[in-house]
């Protein structure tokens, strides 16, 4: 088995624009989804990633920083979930029920064994 990440995204609007109450039923949703999948022996760890940050960039020697994640990119990752699965195939069907994609896309990808890898 492999460890999969899927990248939980959403743009700035979709959290303004959620009903009283809604932002605490889709996070029951989200617990219920990770205890079903924990259940499976599947989900590994996941969370939720604060609003704000810091990029950090290292330009011909010189170490830079700057607050992030920008508020003008059209869409931010919010959450993450790692799981094991097959292979991708699997990791997508198992994502595709996520309660999430009501709110925005969920980036799913393998988690290399040896670094960066296809």
């Amino acid at each position: 088995m492999t460890n999969f990440i899927g990248f939980l995204r959403s743009t700035t609007a979709t959290e303004t624009q959620l009903a009283p109450g809604e932002g605490q039923r889709a996070l029951e949703q989200y617990i219920a989804w990770s205890e079903d999948l924990g259940k499976q022996g599947k989900i590994i760890t996941g969370g939720g990633l604060s609003r704000r940050g810091r990029v950090i960039r290292a330009t011909e020697g010189e170490l830079t920083s700057t607050d992030g994640p920008h508020a003008e990119a059209a869409e931010i990752v919010g959450g993450y979930i790692v799981i094991v699965a097959n292979d991708l195939d699997e990791a997508e069907k198992i994502f595709s029920t996520h309660p999430h994609l009501q709110y925005g896309p969920i980036e799913v990808r393998k988690v290399g064994e040896r670094g960066c890898e296809d």
